[in-house]
């Protein structure tokens, strides 16, 4: 992956990567919890959602990197995808008992 400097790190790219995590982590979260057909799923629904999103981040930067359509993957992209991740689910959680 090509080398981003520092004061790149922090940009619109990344918060908007984190966004879309935020907002897919949370949604995905509260239908995990709601839905009734696989009860383990429920059960587990935090741990699941953050390794789907983690895993979706790196793949999609993955593929980035290996197709030949003009883009290239950032190491950054997927930190920012799990951070984005990873608060979508703690305020999901913290909702939770006013959602319930």
């Amino acid at each position: 992956m090509p080398s981003v400097p520092p004061w790149e790190l922090i940009s619109f790219d990344s918060a908007a990567h984190a966004f879309v995590f935020f907002v897919l982590a949370a949604l995905s979260y509260f239908s995990s919890v709601r839905q009734q057909r696989y009860p383990w799923r429920q059960q587990w629904a935090f741990g699941l959602v953050l390794a789907e999103g983690l895993l979706l981040g790196a793949f999609i930067e993955l593929m980035q990197i290996t197709m030949d359509l003009g883009r290239h993957g950032e190491w950054s992209d997927v930190i920012s995808d799990g951070i984005g991740t990873l608060t979508g689910l703690l305020f999901a959680f913290s909702l939770r008992r006013w959602w319930a």
